[in-house]
């Protein structure tokens, strides 16, 4: 099958294609595995999404493979260097002892997920390796399938181990178990540890290691209002005080008092009036009234 027959294969099957079939791309230079795992992060995970369609398909073939079960997605994998060294060695064997042949060479179709016979492609490469770690204790909601875009801009599933050392994907393209973020793939979407039936997209981030902290001290506002000199006005023709807003003790906050303007008033101010008593004399001698005529 020629390289643009695949290629047409990966963009009808949108929803998985499965079909990057490259060479395995030597992933270190030292000679021996290290004995502990390199600094990896958690992939950080969008909205939930469809399932690739194969998955489904294999689901309904194998509903015991496909539980509906919640499961804690509390827990990652200790990752202790005898599990760092299981998933080497899971990882070696199978790259080494399955060829990879496409789907449509042997099942004739462009999509089949199922355990490989000597032969398969890569989400079969997923399933003998996921079986493999199950049965040396690793529990099934740190084991998770994903989807990616190679390299060549192919769909290609992976599988990720979710440990507290961040994740880790075990791929029949690499001769080494890498950090995710280390493939050079774009990430596409992935099975939930809660609940491997349900699929979520993959944001090709990772997780802050460090929650959002709010500032320690807070821009504090002060208000003032300017002295009203009710003497030389009545109250009609005194105007509304508008109080001034300042910073105080924040140095290099100078943005932050001009997006503080206009100012608004936050207090109106307290006007004192003083009202003179009438002198009588004068009011007597005003009054024509009061003189007693």
């Amino acid at each position: 099958m020629g390289k643009n027959t695949l290629v047409a294969l990966c963009v009808a099957v949108s929803a998985l294609g499965a079909c990057a079939q490259n060479e395995i791309r030597p992933t270190a230079a030292l000679p021996a595995v290290p004995a502990t795992a390199p600094a990896s992060t958690e992939m950080a995970i969008a909205g939930v999404i469809m399932p690739p369609s194969g998955y489904l398909d294999y689901c309904m073939r194998n509903p015991t493979e496909c539980p509906s079960t919640e499961r804690d997605a509390t827990q990652p994998e200790a990752l202790t260097p005898v599990r760092w060294s299981e998933l080497d060695r899971v990882n070696t064997m199978v790259n080494a002892s399955v060829r990879y042949v496409t789907d449509a060479r042997l099942y004739d179709r462009e999509e089949y997920w199922t355990y490989p016979n000597g032969r398969g492609d890569c989400e079969d490469f997923v399933l003998a390796k996921r079986k493999m770690l199950l049965d040396r204790g690793w529990r099934a909601e740190t084991l998770l399938i994903g989807v990616a875009l190679d390299l060549e801009g192919l769909r290609h599933a992976v599988l990720i181990a979710a440990t507290d050392k961040g994740d880790f994907v075990l791929d029949n393209q690499l001769e080494r178990v890498v950090a995710w973020s280390e493939t050079g793939y774009t990430w596409e979407k992935r099975q939930t540890a809660a609940n491997p039936n349900i699929w979520v997209a993959l944001t090709g981030d990772a997780v802050p290691t460090q929650p959002f902290e709010t500032p320690a001290a807070l821009p504090v506002l002060l208000a003032s209002a300017p002295t009203v000199d009710t003497t030389a006005a009545t109250t009609s023709e005194v105007a509304p005080a508008m109080v001034t807003a300042s910073l105080v003790d924040q140095p290099g906050l100078e943005r932050f008092a001009d997006a503080a303007s206009p100012r608004l008033p936050l207090a109106r101010p307290q006007l004192q009036l003083v009202v003179a008593e009438p002198d009588l004399d004068e009011v007597a001698s005003a009054d024509p009234t009061a003189s007693g005529a």
